[in-house]
């Protein structure tokens, strides 16, 4: 981040934020005039529905980077014996909402942000997706098309919902409707934010389980199966970089 935009970042976050949570509590008595601000966090948060600025000591974040001495566990450290300071995460506290973190650090204000949702539900989404995927495998191995299309498109349907899980909308976070959720995902696909053929497969793997499962057709029987399972694969390789 060069210097322009970090500082038209540091000054949306103090306008948009900062500033009118002093002001309240300046208001409210819960601040003295003078008091040095040296760290800012904010947490957007779905499961609460509201943003939570945090000041100082407030802040909760797990800062990573490198000092310039040897340094033992559980030891104290200090802004002197640290060079420079490489990510800023949040604790297990906040693991599923967004955040900006703000530190004073040498002089320098250290700005981190990560606006993606639900992280630790969406490795449990994406854990979920490789025991469906692993069990599409296993029947298709042994020749069993009806059962791997009904896992196959559960595999598909949790990655999709692994990916929308980052972007700030409870409704996904709350929907159990698969119309709704394929309609998003395509959406989301035709923006250019994940292969085409992700969103195209989701909705034919729809189409396919019905095929196979209910009995409607036997289109199931016309697909290449050895396709969809390379797919799938790719599907939860890909929930899984977005989230590093």
């Amino acid at each position: 981040m060069d210097d322009e935009i970090k500082q038209r970042v540091f000054q949306q976050v103090m306008d948009i934020f900062v500033t009118p949570e002093i002001e309240r509590r300046r208001k409210e008595g819960k601040i003295k005039d003078g008091t040095i601000i040296s760290k800012m966090q904010i947490i957007f948060s779905l499961d609460k529905g509201k943003n939570v600025v945090r000041l100082n000591e407030e802040i909760k974040a797990i800062a990573t980077g490198r000092a310039n001495k040897s340094i033992n566990k559980g030891q104290i450290v200090y802004e002197d014996d640290i060079d420079n300071i490489e990510k800023i995460e949040l604790t297990d506290n906040d693991i599923n909402c967004g955040h900006i973190t703000l530190l004073l650090f040498k002089n320098n204000w250290i700005i981190s942000f990560d606006f993606r949702y639900n992280k630790e539900r969406i490795k449990e989404h994406i854990e979920a997706s490789k025991k469906f995927y692993e069990s599409a495998l296993d029947n298709l191995n042994k020749n069993r098309l009806r059962p791997f299309y009904e896992n196959a498109f559960a595999s598909s349907e949790l990655s999709a919902k692994s990916v929308l899980l980052a972007l700030p909308d409870k409704k996904i976070l709350e929907g159990k409707n698969h119309k709704d959720r394929l309609e998003k995902f395509k959406n989301w696909a035709e923006l250019g934010n994940v292969k085409m053929e992700f969103g195209t497969t989701l909705s034919n793997l729809s189409n396919l389980r019905d095929s196979a499962r209910y009995l409607s057709s036997n289109d199931f029987k016309k697909e290449d199966p050895n396709k969809i399972k390379v797919i799938l694969k790719e599907m939860i390789d890909f929930a899984e970089k977005n989230i590093e």
